[in-house]
């Protein structure tokens, strides 16, 4: 395989999953830092190997459990490709995108992720080499797998997929990078459809007129939400303001709940406090206020 290649970063990444794979992949990456493995895909056959003989302590010893079964590591390899793909795909968009005129690299996170940087017209070879390298990886693990009957290829890219029958199949196949990079194109489009209306919300239709109308039980969204809370610090503010010379102190009963975003209602209720703590004759003597 290539000196670059995008099957480590590919491993790195998953690495950080909390699933399976991610299991998977953290052991490998434990295993390459010993001495007399030779390579990344040697620390994941070996794996492999060191899961099956866990997994028999465990079955017949009560021995501890291994990150996986020893089956798992096929489609283990069928996700270190798909995200190769993947990376490989990013790689290829952020060398295509104009320049901003900024003095900004934004490929050069990418670049740190990968570890490597070639032209756009390499990618796909190499991505062509991390194929055969892991298709041997899977030819590997799969010869000792005697026991099943029908071991899914290795493709460019793949999807397991659970069906209502609870039955597997694979779905968004690719068996070539160009094919790869028409799948990946068309998921990244379908996700990007779905978040549309969850990064816009209610930004259409909401009713910026009426959000600081204290309404019960109004459904507010988180942007209403945070403009009331501006108005209540800046009323609570003005009212501070306006009954600092009659020596109230509106902060000490106000709350948010009951501001009325009205001149007219905090008017009449500045007044109601002025009239209430101010000094008053009561009998012919004077009282102060009870603060």
């Amino acid at each position: 395989m290539d000196t670059f290649t995008y099957v480590t970063p590919a491993l790195n990444a998953i690495s950080n999953y909390k699933n399976r794979d991610g299991l998977i992949a953290s052991y490998a990456l434990a295993i390459n830092a010993e001495p007399e493995i030779q390579s990344l895909l040697n620390a994941i056959a070996v794996a492999h190997d060191r899961t099956i003989d866990i997994d028999t302590e465990h079955r017949f010893r009560d021995g501890p459990a291994p990150v996986a079964a020893p089956i798992a590591f096929l489609d283990f390899v069928q996700g270190i490709m798909n995200k190769a793909c993947g990376l490989a795909r990013k790689d290829m968009q952020g060398k295509r995108k104009a320049d901003f005129g900024n003095g900004i690299d934004f490929s050069q996170e990418l670049t740190d992720q990968l570890g490597f940087s070639v032209d756009t017209d390499k990618i796909a070879g190499l991505i062509d080499d991390d194929f055969r390298a892991l298709n041997m990886l899977h030819c590997y693990i799969a010869q000792g797998m005697s026991y099943l009957t029908d071991i899914p290829a290795l493709h460019y890219h793949s999807e397991s997929v659970k069906y209502e029958d609870n039955t597997w199949g694979k779905e968004n196949i690719a068996d070539s990078f160009d094919d790869a990079m028409i799948v990946l194109n068309a998921k990244a489009d379908a996700y990007m459809a779905t978040q549309k209306p969850l990064r816009e919300g209610d930004s259409a239709t909401i009713d910026f007129n009426a959000i600081t109308k204290d309404v019960p039980d109004q459904k507010r969204t988180m942007m209403a939400a945070k403009f009331k809370d501006a108005a209540f610090a800046n009323d609570l503010a003005k009212r501070q303001a306006d009954a600092k010379e009659a020596d109230v102190h509106p902060e000490r009963d106000l709350k948010q709940s009951d501001v009325k975003f009205s001149s007219e209602v905090i008017a009449d209720k500045a007044a109601q406090q002025a009239a209430a703590n101010s000094r008053t004759i009561v009998n012919g003597s004077t009282t102060e206020p009870a603060f």
